[in-house]
């Protein structure tokens, strides 16, 4: 579209996708009655202990995986800011190609999410986190030193298998350490504050880092803060698989 039209129709377009949206929310919500919440189901200690109707809420594990999430989405920050200056400026390609470079990443993030997730369950959600960070910064580092448009693709490929890595874990350990009727409360903050903090930091550090120290230096500082979050990882608790755990139908 930006090659073809020009760029405000990329902003009229999506303005009435968006708009679309919520005509269709609207119109499918007529109608739609308020779910009475219902009682909490019973609380069983992962350990045998005796049942509870009240879960206590861990907050050491909690603000070490919002930190984690911080970095992983600091990286998600430079990138998403920074990709486009990267493969216009620096590698030299056309608006059309850095809308391929954006699909291709996320097309590998949806393809891989779900299976990623499965085995996360199976091998550890705490180890799929470490991996995820680590590959994350592999790609990040890697783009820093890139030079043509295929890198670019590969390097962008690698980092959406990270995040595919990552955020199903990350979000399956979060909800383990968080008692049943916190758990809208808890997502809200580690979304609404921990991962949306990593990217406006990410955002903002990247600038300050791409005009004083050129774009070498903003992509491995994303590198960094995804490899710092793998180290912090490494004092979160839990996350395995159980041992007895019964699967059903290949899930």
């Amino acid at each position: 579209m930006v090659d073809t039209w020009g760029y405000q129709w990329v902003f009229f377009i999506s303005g009435g996708i968006g708009l679309l949206g919520g005509i269709v929310v609207l119109t499918s919500l007529r109608g739609t009655g308020r779910v009475k919440p219902g009682t909490p189901p019973i609380y069983t200690p992962p350990s045998g202990g005796c049942p509870s109707s009240v879960q206590e809420l861990s907050y050491r594990p909690l603000t070490l995986q919002c930190a984690v999430a911080a970095l992983q989405f600091l990286g998600l920050g430079i990138l998403m800011t920074f990709l486009p200056l990267l493969a216009t400026q620096v590698v030299g390609v056309s608006a059309t190609q850095v809308g391929i470079l954006f699909t291709v990443g996320g097309v590998v993030t949806v393809v891989l999410g779900i299976p990623l997730g499965m085995l996360a369950d199976r091998k550890g959600k705490k180890s799929f986190m470490i991996l995820g960070l680590l590959v994350s910064a592999a790609a990040m580092a890697g783009m820093a030193f890139a030079e043509t448009f295929p890198w670019l693709i590969g390097l962008v490929v690698i980092r959406g298998l990270g995040m595919a890595m990552f955020s199903p874990a990350a979000l399956g350990l979060v909800s383990e350490s968080v008692p049943l009727q916190r758990q809208s409360t808890v997502m809200g903050i580690y979304g609404g504050i921990c991962e949306n903090t990593g990217v406006i930091a990410g955002s903002a550090l990247g600038g300050l880092l791409w005009s004083t120290w050129g774009p070498r230096a903003a992509f491995l500082t994303a590198g960094a803060a995804c490899a710092l979050g793998a180290v912090i990882c490494l004092g979160l608790a839990g996350g395995r698989a159980p041992k007895n755990s019964i699967t059903g139908n290949g899930w």
